[in-house]
């Protein structure tokens, strides 16, 4: 319920995009890149913790092609 009520406060403030992919080190909201400090919490990070985008604040969904 608290994932989902995150989102959706998200996807109001951010133009209907509460989550975005990170892809090839990269945020696919804001398309910034993550610096490698970043990444290094990211890949640490349990895989059913909520990361988020230090940059746009988006939920951060990771994927085989994040680049981990």
């Amino acid at each position: 319920a608290d994932l989902v009520a995150l989102y959706d406060r998200l996807r109001a403030q951010k133009g209907g995009v509460g989550a975005a992919e990170l892809r090839a080190r990269q945020c696919g909201g804001c398309r910034l890149s993550i610096d490698s400090a970043e990444l290094s919490v990211i890949r640490s990070a349990a895989p059913d913790e909520v990361v988020r985008c230090e940059e746009c604040q988006r939920i951060l969904v990771r994927t085989a092609e994040s680049g981990l």
